[in-house]
């Protein structure tokens, strides 16, 4: 007995002893970039949380503020919209493509008729949220992606409960947390999307049917946001939502955290910014991303999430239902 309780003691001593060693060689060794990443990764997530443990308090509370997200736009957006003419043909069938990135690979999927796609938001409000395929099953929808911002119920143990900023469903109000810089993605009536602080004011004004909260705003008027650096995020799983000129939507989802490999570290905001305005879109918003990140169709994964567990519960999404439905 006392020879179990001597081996107990040595293992969980040597365990101690290697997260120290580890937790100081990441944070404080030899090795820059890989510290830059690790923090970059969890300050760009919903376990941000884990970082100071992590580090064992060992991090200054500058460093820790600058890994936080800031759910911002990198320039402020315009309120002023100019109306879009959709001239493409709304029946056309959805596609989709893979575009690879020197750091990343990214899963698109293309949508013609912007009219098809809405918010769908946890039928479990304040208490957990939903997979997207749980989402799809509930609403009926046909596809979609993860969507913005949320709050976890239960100190930060991923449940997703409860939207955060502005949240709009099929043009009723779900959340209206109003905050001056942070980013509303919204559809019109007439599926235009727009990015931006806007007001929930204003979105009524712009006659907005579904709306969510995150950012930042990527491409606005056809132009890129990120005038300098690669956006401040660091590289990580990446969902995000575009339009083209004619209307069509852009859903694009990226890998990352080397879950296909060592080279898939992530796309960075101005990569995803880059590949937007590649895939020619006039507007264009990052998502909730990280172990977040999922895109579904007809019942199944297009991506692989980065979480062990598979997909994870988030509050909304941006879900795509059949035509004339």
């Amino acid at each position: 007995m006392r020879r179990i309780i001597r081996y107990g003691l040595y293992a969980v001593g040597t365990l101690v002893y290697a997260f120290v060693l580890g937790s100081v060689l990441l944070f404080h060794g030899p090795f820059p970039a890989v510290r830059s990443y690790v923090i970059d990764s969890l300050g760009t997530t919903m376990h941000g949380y884990l970082l100071e443990p992590l580090a064992l308090d060992t991090l200054s509370k500058k460093v820790v503020e600058e890994a936080k997200p800031r759910l911002r736009d990198i320039q402020s957006a315009t309120t002023k919209v100019a109306q879009q003419n959709f001239s493409n043909d709304k029946a056309s069938a959805i596609r989709f493509q893979t575009y690879h990135g020197s750091t990343y690979t990214a899963n698109i999927m293309i949508v013609p008729d912007p009219t098809r796609v809405r918010v769908g938001v946890t039928a479990y409000i304040g208490k957990f949220g939903m997979t997207l395929s749980e989402m799809l099953q509930h609403y009926h929808a046909i596809g979609g992606i993860n969507g913005g911002a949320f709050k976890d119920v239960e100190h930060w143990r991923g449940t997703g409960g409860s939207p955060q900023g502005i949240t709009i469903m099929n043009g009723k109000v779900i959340t209206d947390q109003q905050s001056s810089n942070q980013t509303v993605i919204a559809l019109t009536n007439e599926g235009q999307l727009l990015s931006g602080p806007y007001t929930l004011q204003q979105l009524k004004q712009l006659h907005v049917t579904q709306a969510i909260t995150f950012g930042p705003t990527l491409v606005q008027n056809g132009h890129g946001m990120i005038v300098s650096g690669n956006g401040g995020w660091g590289y990580a799983p990446r969902t995000a939502i575009g339009q083209k000129a004619d209307g069509t939507l852009l859903f694009v989802v990226t890998d990352g955290r080397g879950i296909h490999g060592p080279n898939d570290v992530g796309a960075s905001l101005l990569q995803l910014q880059n590949l937007m305005l590649r895939l020619g879109a006039v507007t264009a918003a990052n998502l909730d991303g990280g172990s977040s990140t999922t895109m579904m169709y007809q019942g199944k994964l297009v991506n692989q999430p980065s979480d062990v567990l598979g997909e994870r519960e988030v509050a909304t999404a941006f879900l795509i239902f059949p035509a004339g439905k």
